[in-house]
């Protein structure tokens, strides 16, 4: 059975008088799984939230979301010709540091 490491989330575990807020971190730690849909429903509704309230979260959650978009859309192009001496290039000025 796969393991989801935010069920004993403190969001989902907290005392039921306290306000369960997610903070920016927290948004980082549960971006794939908000995306993928699969946190439970009181993570993910405060995410939701977090997400209304925070500029920063929701460039971040886009970026993680275009990156994902862009990685499944199909495979990587063939490396350039030349990608031998490019990185000969490279190596020779590293070197020359």
């Amino acid at each position: 059975m796969r393991q989801f490491p935010w069920r004993s989330h403190p969001c989902l575990v907290a005392d039921e008088k306290a306000d369960a807020v997610l903070k920016c971190r927290d948004m980082a730690e549960l971006a794939t799984p908000y995306l993928e849909g699969t946190l439970p429903l009181r993570l993910r509704i405060a995410a939701w939230f977090h997400l209304r309230l925070c500029d920063a979260c929701r460039r971040y959650i886009d970026q993680v979301r275009r990156t994902i978009r862009f990685l499944g859309s199909g495979p990587l192009p063939p490396p350039p010709a030349n990608e031998q001496q490019i990185m000969a290039l490279l190596d020779s000025a590293r070197r020359d540091q």
